[in-house]
Parts: structure tokens; C-alpha cells; sequence
């Protein structure tokens, strides 16, 4: 199998990126807020779907304000609704970045282990004509024992059943 990384980037390529995406973070930390378990679950959010409801209300709201209480301004609700369309215009842009960075991991994390495999069995072949290879894959077998996919073996049928 051919790897799936050609080409490593040079740290200070994976450095910048880091510091940009923190750097792009911080003009929003004035806004932050932190959410306790019990508001997380507690309280009623707009749940997927329910935008085009939230916007209906809003349209009418705006077309009646004199239907609604004195303390009510119908552009609260339009603003909010902005705000929230800003930040899903944020989230997928990050969520795009994640996926990217998701699949050149696991390209990497994929290329290591086929890199893993093939040295384990030359070093396995070579480890009968070398004590000190030897006794450094000791290492190797008791990490395999005590990590090692364990499978049940196979019961054999008899041929005569």
C-alpha cells in the first residue's frame, strides 16, 4: 500500500496555523460565555428545524410590534437571529477545518501503522540472529500481551459431523 502522506510541512507551518486559529479566537472572548451542565439541559434552545419558526415569528412580530408587549422590541429578535446566523457562519468554516485536519491525521495515523507492521515483521525475522534486537522486542511482546487485540480461537468442526 502506498502511504497517503507525500509531503510533511515543516513545523512552523503546523505552528502558524495553530496561532492563527487562536489568534482568530481572541477578538471573541469578550463575548464568551460558559454554559453549567443544568442550563445546557435545562433550557429551551432553538433545536435543529426550528430556525425557519423562530424567523416566521420574528417576520410577524416585526409586522404587528403593537400586538406585542410594551417591554417587547421585535428587532431583538431579528438581531439574535442575525447573531445566531453569524456564528453557524463560523462554525462551518471550523467544522471544514476540522475535517481537514481529521483526515490528514488519519491519513498519518494510517501511513504509521503500515510503517509499524512492516518494520515489526523484519524486526521480528531479524531478532533470531541479534540478542540485543532480541532482547529489545522483549519490550514489543509484553506491550502486544497486555495490548494485543485478543480474539477468541477458532473450535475446529470435526470433518466426520
Amino acid at each position: 500500500m502506498s502511504k497517503l502522506i507525500t509531503t510533511i510541512p515543516a513545523p512552523a507551518v503546523l505552528t502558524a496555523f495553530t496561532t492563527a486559529i487562536n489568534t482568530a479566537l481572541t477578538p471573541l472572548n469578550p463575548f464568551k460565555i460558559n454554559l453549567t451542565d443544568e442550563e445546557k439541559k435545562g433550557t429551551r434552545s432553538m433545536a435543529e428545524g426550528r430556525e425557519g419558526y423562530a424567523r416566521l415569528i420574528s417576520r410577524i412580530a416585526n409586522q404587528f410590534p403593537n400586538s406585542l408587549s410594551r417591554a417587547d422590541v421585535p428587532s431583538e429578535l431579528a438581531n439574535f437571529l442575525d447573531y445566531y446566523n453569524s456564528l453557524e457562519a463560523n462554525k462551518m468554516a471550523l467544522m471544514q477545518a476540522m475535517e481537514t485536519i481529521e483526515e490528514i491525521q488519519l491519513g498519518a495515523a494510517t501511513d504509521v501503522m503500515t510503517l509499524v507492521d512492516r518494520y515489526t515483521i523484519n524486526l521480528q525475522v531479524s531478532r533470531g540472529n541479534e540478542g540485543s534486537l532480541d532482547l529489545a522486542m522483549g519490550e514489543v511482546d509484553q506491550w502486544n500481551k497486555r495490548f494485543a487485540h485478543k480474539t477468541e480461537p477458532a473450535t475446529e468442526i470435526p470433518a466426520d459431523l
